[in-house]
């Protein structure tokens, strides 16, 4: 018996608010089933962003990438070379060569550490955003990885057609002054 006056049925849940917490533990059950694993995957993934194999992986892929950008344009560059008649022993030849082997050892340099620095980078990323995950803010999670690896290629084609036009302007140089040389010789000798 209830105080104030006689005994007040228990209201009855209403059919919509039944259908609501159905859905609403279906859509939990579904969260818990579906994405909590993905989630811990995800959390997995960014902890293991920092193993040395994916530094060792990056860098290596890296490192090849430039290794077939320059290479074929150092043999062109060297034939080149050869069909000109600049013998191979000669100092012009060994100085072009060593420049551009140069050219394609800070390349690599330079594009590895760039790689192993992405790693890191994608790593902290990765870190971020599963504290946005726990606070439901995370909307883009893997955004900007492809462009990424653009931008790697990009510059390291910038990088290789500076190094190739240098060494193509050192060639014509050392041609002209091969070709002064003998046309003084020759009018020396008429002379």
């Amino acid at each position: 018996m209830c105080m104030g006056g006689g005994d007040a049925p228990e209201p009855e849940e209403s059919e919509a608010k039944l259908a609501m917490a159905e859905t609403a533990a279906t859509m939990y059950n579904r969260y818990h089933d579906v994405f909590v694993p993905l989630e811990n995957m995800y959390i997995q993934e960014a902890v293991t962003s920092f193993d040395p194999g994916n530094y060792v992986s990056a860098t290596g892929q890296a490192g090849s990438m430039a290794q077939s950008v320059y290479e074929p344009q150092i043999q062109q560059q060297q034939q080149q070379m050869l069909n000109r008649g600049i013998d191979p022993s000669s100092g012009a030849f060994q100085t072009n060569s060593a420049a551009l082997n140069q050219g394609l050892a800070r390349a690599r340099g330079e594009i590895m550490a760039d790689a192993g620095i992405g790693v890191t980078d994608r790593g902290f990323q990765k870190l971020g955003n599963v504290v946005r995950m726990g606070q439901g803010l995370l909307g883009e999670v893997t955004e900007g990885q492809i462009d990424v690896a653009q931008r790697q290629q990009q510059a390291l084609e910038s990088q290789a057609e500076r190094d190739f036009t240098k060494s193509s302007s050192r060639q014509q140089a050392l041609g002209t002054v091969a070709g002064m040389g003998a046309s003084y010789g020759l009018n020396r000798g008429y002379g």
